[in-house]
């Protein structure tokens, strides 16, 4: 009988913690800790993960803490909305960024849920830092299969 070498050991524990992680996610911690589907409302209530971060304005002029809508580009793709909004952050001009940031996570992008997050993060664009709120962005890309990378300081 063949016997197993160590890095072969190591492979088979981990793809078995690796399947054993995957089911209890599945089976018990993702309705409980999972990413709401992003809507055009902000809920509060202690059972829904709040998304005042990612939802739609109200038509009056935006208060510090509430996001902007960018003007005028309605007939963007997410995708064209995710490149304006990452060359506009690293242009410096962090409002315009946010809001075409936003409507392209409100499109279903999640690399502009990342570089939103890491707005949020920060307190860019108009809004005070937001751990809790940057977190939520950060799994919301990690639930479209795209994990974000913070640059290095």
């Amino acid at each position: 009988m063949a016997s197993l070498t160590p890095l072969s050991k190591g492979l088979i524990g981990l793809a078995v913690v690796g399947a054993m992680a995957s089911a209890v996610w599945h089976l018990v911690l993702k309705e409980r800790f999972g990413t709401p589907p992003i809507s055009a409302t902000t809920s509060t209530s202690p059972t829904t993960p709040d998304t005042s971060v990612i939802s739609t304005p109200p038509s009056t002029p935006p208060a510090a803490s509430e996001p902007v809508v960018a003007t005028g580009g309605s007939d963007l793709s997410a995708a064209e909305h995710a490149e304006l909004g990452r060359q506009l952050l690293e242009s410096g001009d962090f409002a315009q960024a946010r809001a075409h940031l936003l409507l392209a996570v409100q499109g279903g992008n999640a690399g502009a849920a990342c570089h939103l997050g890491e707005m949020t993060l920060k307190g860019q664009g108009g809004i005070p830092a937001d751990q809790e709120a940057a977190a939520k962005l950060f799994q919301l890309a990690q639930s479209r299969n795209t994990i974000c990378f913070a640059p290095g300081q």
